[in-house]
């Protein structure tokens, strides 16, 4: 009699990981150099200058649509982030972009802004492809030594015990 492995799914799943991490891999090491000191918008100019496209970046107040977005107009990229949205937050959410874009996620270009709001609405990405470029972003950081903004209480925890 033969007994089946109750945990054939974690296999899979380690794979999945192996993979996804290989991807990232390759995904970070097609950006240029990180800049020193770290600056997201030099990070776009130096991407934009080694691939030879323009790669511009757009703060833009539109409730409706997700923090930032990504798009191709055929000659150029873009990056749209909500204007109220700056520091670290801005730079993940540009950052997480730019894995969409270098992956190819949606390749589906927007000639007009109405174009774009359609495309934004309908073109979800994946729940793995989401993951990838969340990862991405928070890798790019953390090799920026850009750390995670910390509560009040962690804040003060650091300053109390010297480790700011």
């Amino acid at each position: 009699m033969s007994r089946r492995c109750p945990n054939t799914g974690g296999l899979e799943r380690a794979m999945g990981w192996r993979r996804t991490h290989d991807e990232l891999d390759e995904l970070v090491a097609m950006l240029p150099p990180l800049p020193e000191p770290w600056d997201v918008a030099e990070l776009c100019r130096r991407l934009a200058d080694q691939r030879k496209r323009p790669l511009l970046l757009h703060p833009i107040d539109l409730p409706a649509l997700p923090f930032g977005l990504w798009y191709d107009d055929g000659e150029r990229d873009h990056v749209l982030y909500r204007s109220g949205v700056t520091g670290y937050h801005r730079d993940h959410v540009v950052l997480h972009e730019i894995c969409h874009l270098l992956a190819r996620h949606n390749t589906t270009r927007a000639f007009t802004f109405e174009d774009l709001v359609e495309n934004a609405a309908r073109n979800r990405f994946d729940t793995r492809q989401e993951e990838l470029a969340e990862m991405f972003a928070s890798r790019v950081l953390k090799s920026a030594r850009r750390p995670a903004p910390v509560g009040e209480v962690e804040q003060r925890a650091r300053e109390v015990f010297g480790t700011v």
